[in-house]
């Protein structure tokens, strides 16, 4: 991630600077984007279960698709932000003791949202696997039915290759940066550890509140029963179910945070990374309704809430998702 070209333009990243104003192309977006999210909160509050009878299958590719491997933003952000850290503590620390303790153990918390990230996909996987062997729908994978049915000693071999590989990848792409670019990711790896940690606690105390129960779990999704359906500002208190809000949809969003560790005076990366960020908040949403995880007001009002959320850690950053040029 070098300046080339008008890249090399851009001002260094300043956290003194008192001039950082939100620019009109992201008030328009948010605005946008915001003013899609009352519309689809409208339409579920009266059309929830008419969406979901329209839309769900459990044997849908694309929504398991996303269900599989979508659910990993939040551990992506936590992993890159430990490393991040890591070698900024490497790069650093003149100590040699401490400089080997504290980046071993930076490491080791990388290491950690790598096993989990494993976890999630290879769960999902192998248990969508065994629904196809069965012959129901491989859908049924879902929060609360896919279990640890694969070989640990796969989980943990895999997450030491991708954590050794990917740890000299960020060791070397840090050495290229300058202290300026150094100082700004570490500022994006302390809030993102802080976004990922609000983000996860609204949602998860949200979701035990509401005791919402999902489509996948009514009397009959095909016709006109569902027995145990509640409209989204319906609390029903602590009863072990949790659809209300959608947790993937969450991971899903937090993909938009990663923007922020790209180094800011590289405009092309930026760009990409904030329309990868969104294209996977927007699709994992839709494909949560589509499997039948979740209705239409579980993954509008997560999106809501998260995308709120990262904006929000954008102004503390005074940081653009994509920095204006001069």
């Amino acid at each position: 991630m070098q300046l080339t070209g008008n890249d090399a333009n851009i001002k260094a990243f300043d956290t003194t600077d008192t001039d950082f104003q939100t620019t009109s192309s992201e008030k328009k977006v948010v605005t946008v984007l915001l003013g899609l999210g009352v519309v689809s909160l409208l339409v579920a509050t009266f059309f929830d279960k008419n969406v979901t009878n329209l839309v769900m299958n459990q044997n849908s590719i694309f929504g398991n698709i996303f269900q599989n491997y979508a659910d990993q933003g939040a551990n992506i952000v936590l992993f890159a932000a430990f490393e991040i850290i890591a070698w900024t503590i490497w790069r650093r620390i003149q100590d040699d003791v401490l400089r080997y303790v504290m980046t071993i153990g930076a490491l080791a918390f990388a290491f950690n949202q790598m096993l989990a990230i494993l976890q999630d996909m290879l769960s999902y996987t192998y248990s969508m696997l065994n629904n196809l062997s069965k012959g129901i729908p491989m859908g049924v994978a879902n929060n609360t039915a896919a279990v640890k049915n694969y070989p640990e000693v796969l989980r943990w071999g895999l997450a030491v290759i991708l954590t050794a590989v990917l740890s000299v990848l960020f060791y070397n792409w840090l050495q290229s940066k300058s202290d300026a670019d150094i100082r700004y990711l570490i500022t994006a790896a302390l809030v993102g550890i802080a976004v990922v940690f609000i983000a996860q606690t609204t949602i998860g105390e949200m979701k035990s509140l509401w005791g919402r129960f999902r489509p996948y779990e009514m009397t009959t999704v095909a016709g006109n029963t569902m027995s145990e359906f509640t409209p989204w500002y319906h609390l029903n208190g602590i009863n072990g179910h949790n659809s209300f809000p959608s947790g993937h949809t969450m991971s899903g969003w937090l993909f938009l945070y990663l923007v922020f560790f790209v180094p800011r005076g590289n405009i092309s990366a930026q760009k990409k990374m904030t329309i990868f960020g969104i294209a996977m908040g927007i699709l994992t949403a839709m494909s949560r309704v589509r499997i039948g995880a979740h209705w239409l007001s579980d993954v509008t009002v997560s999106s809501i809430i998260v995308g709120l959320i990262i904006f929000m850690a954008s102004r503390l950053l005074a940081a653009h998702f994509v920095e204006p040029t001069k």
